[in-house]
């Protein structure tokens, strides 16, 4: 049962969004900055907010199953499987699109990554207004995504209004896969890694009679967050997978290596210091690849604020497993240099 006050925030939201606006919301991977699927100045508002190029699509919201397939020409056998399976959850299908998604929301691709939150604010909104909601994460493009309101309010001010409903459970964003029906088989892409993991969904996949084989994905630009550098704090930050080098010789590597960087790859300005390095601040994770994803981007953003001259993660031989895969694709893509 949701508290009077968030209510009221989702019925201003949804006004907001009439009106061809963006606002902030709540899911359990990320907070969103959303759109109405159907309003073109929406859609166009969230580029322009977060400074997004037009080549890099945007997830859509549903509420529903049905609402999914509203948004889809081919809803198949191998999306009802996943969907009844994992959703509402963490977990985005990417499926050829419907005449109600616009190219706009696609970067032009005729697929669309379609997901239903578990968060009962999200889903509440979704439902209040009607139609799917385009969101990517509520935050400046390539920068760190946002988990609590706070982080959306650092990021836009009063420019947008963020619903409230406290911190994201699950702390990275969504699993995404592609599904597509070649030769008499499903051929499942892993495009981004995320909290629903490849074993979980083979653990569903093998007890079905529906033909199929993960392959890789060559090229992941169906997907968000699919270039080299993502999800940056705002001071240089490196992630060493090295433990047994010594401070010394860290320093020394850093100070050589990213002045050699350049200011920009892929339209993301590299963050890089502004002087030699001399002291270096240590990121730590729980040693729990549950807690450690919920805490990930909170720690970019609170390290952000204290303004080290550089944050560093040492990648450790207990970081294993498909959970930390999932967390140092966001880490490698946040860092500005990766030490060996």
């Amino acid at each position: 049962m949701l508290s009077a006050e968030l209510k009221l925030q989702i019925e201003e939201a949804t006004t907001r969004l009439k009106n061809g606006e963006v606002v902030g919301f709540p899911t359990e991977t990320v907070y969103g900055l959303a759109a109405r699927i159907d309003s073109e100045a929406g859609i166009k508002r969230i580029f322009s907010t977060k400074e997004r190029p037009f080549f890099d699509p945007l997830i859509v919201h549903v509420a529903s199953i049905e609402q999914a397939k509203s948004c889809t020409s081919e809803w198949n056998e191998m999306a009802e499987l996943l969907a009844t399976n994992f959703w509402p959850g963490p977990l985005t299908l990417v499926l050829p699109k419907s005449k109600n998604i616009s190219d706009l929301i696609t970067s032009g691709l005729p697929t669309v990554g379609l997901r239903w939150p578990a968060h009962p604010v999200a889903q509440e909104l979704i439902k209040a207004v009607g139609v799917p909601l385009a969101a990517p994460s509520a935050n400046k493009f390539g920068r760190t995504s946002p988990t609590k309101a706070q982080h959306v309010r650092e990021e836009f001010g009063q420019a947008v209004q963020v619903i409230d409903a406290g911190a994201s459970e699950i702390g990275i964003e969504s699993t995404v896969i592609s599904i597509k029906f070649l030769n008499d088989q499903y051929q499942l892409a892993l495009l981004r890694k995320g909290a629903v993991l490849q074993t979980k969904m083979n653990e569903v996949l093998f007890k079905t009679r529906l033909r199929f084989q993960w392959v890789e994905a060559i090229d992941k630009k169906e997907s968000p967050g699919h270039m080299q550098h993502h999800y940056m704090p705002s001071m240089p930050f490196i992630v060493c997978r090295n433990p047994h080098l010594k401070l010394s010789e860290l320093s020394t590597i850093l100070n050589t290596r990213l002045a050699e960087l350049p200011d920009l790859i892929d339209g993301v300005k590299i963050i890089k210091p502004t002087q030699a390095i001399k002291k270096i601040e240590f990121l730590k994770l729980s040693n729990d690849p549950a807690q450690a994803a919920r805490e990930v981007y909170s720690q970019l953003r609170a390290a952000s604020l204290r303004k080290p001259e550089a944050l560093c993660f040492i990648q450790m031989p207990q970081h294993k497993g498909e959970m930390w895969e999932s967390i140092f694709d966001r880490l490698y893509k946040a860092a500005s240099l990766i030490v060996d």
